[in-house]
C-alpha cells in the first residue's frame, strides 16, 4: 500500500496528514511479489545451509515453509481486506504475501509446515491492520509498508522461532536479540536519520506534494496519458 500527502476537499492538508495513492498497476505489483518468492526461497536456503549446517536432505522442508508462510500470509491479508472493505485489496495482499516471506525467513529452516503456515497467519493479519494504524491512526509516513511488512513480520518471525524452534533456550535468545534491536539498533538508526534531516530534509517542497514530483523536479508528467492537473501546473 502506497500512501501521499495529498489535497482533501479542495484544501492543502494540514503536514502529517496522508492520503492513500494506490498502485498504477497491480498486475505489476503481484507480479514483482511473485518475483520476490524466488529469491526469497533461495535466500532461505542459502541461510539454511551457511548458518544452520542443515543437510541437504532438508532443504525441501524449508522451502516448503517458506512457500507455506507467504500463502498462509496471503490468504489471511485477503480475508482481512475482505472483511474491512468488502473487497479484497491486492496492494495489501501484496504486502501481506511479502509479510509472510519476512516472517519464514528466521524460522523457515527450523519448525514444522504448521507452524510456518500459522507464522504466514499472524503475519497476514498483523500487516494490513499495523498499516491502518501507523497511517490513520498515528500519521506516520510509510510508503512502502516498510514498518509493517519489515518490522513487524520481521519481529514475529523472531519471536516465533523461540516459540516453535525444537531447541533449549531459543526463546530467551530471540527475546534479547529482539531487546538488542529494539533498545540499541532502532535508536541509534533513529539519531543518525535525525541528523541526516537537520543537514538534508527529507520531506519534499509543499509544491512538489501538490503537483506530484515528476512535475516539479522533471517538467513532466510520468503519466502522459491522464489528465490528473490544471494547466496552471506544467507553468
Amino acid at each position: 500500500m502506497v500512501w501521499i500527502a495529498g489535497p482533501r476537499k479542495g484544501k492543502f492538508p494540514k503536514e502529517g496528514l496522508s492520503t492513500a495513492m494506490p498502485g498504477h498497476n497491480a498486475v505489476y505489483i503481484l507480479f514483482g511479489c511473485l518475483l520476490a518468492l524466488v529469491g526469497w526461497v533461495a535466500w532461505n536456503l542459502a541461510g539454511a545451509i551457511l548458518w544452520l549446517h542443515a543437510p541437504l536432505t532438508s532443504l525441501t522442508v524449508t522451502a516448503i515453509n517458506t512457500l507455506l508462510s507467504a500463502a498462509g500470509a496471503l490468504a489471511a491479508t485477503f480475508a482481512v481486506t475482505r472483511i474491512r472493505f468488502g473487497k479484497p485489496d491486492a496492494s495489501l495482499c501484496a504486502n501481506g504475501w511479502l509479510a509472510g516471506l519476512v516472517a519464514s525467513c528466521a524460522a523457515a529452516g527450523l519448525v514444522t509446515p504448521m507452524e510456518s503456515l500459522f507464522i504466514g497467519l499472524v503475519s497476514g493479519i498483523v500487516t494490513p491492520l499495523t498499516v491502518e494504524l501507523l497511517e490513520l491512526a498515528l500519521s506516520i509516513d510509510d510508503p512502502a509498508g516498510a514498518i509493517a511488512v519489515h518490522a513487524a513480520s520481521g519481529l514475529w518471525g523472531l519471536f516465533a522461532v523461540g516459540l516453535f524452534a525444537p531447541l533449549p533456550g531459543q526463546l530467551l535468545a530471540q527475546l534479547v536479540g529482539i531487546a538488542t534491536l529494539l533498545g540499541l539498533v532502532l535508536p541509534l538508526v533513529y539519531l543518525l536519520f535525525w541528523l541526516l534531516n537537520r543537514a538534508l530534509p527529507f520531506r519534499v517542497d509543499p509544491d512538489g506534494e501538490r503537483i506530484g514530483m515528476d512535475l516539479h523536479e522533471l517538467g513532466g508528467g510520468a503519466y502522459p496519458e491522464f489528465v490528473i492537473h490544471r494547466d496552471e501546473s506544467y507553468r
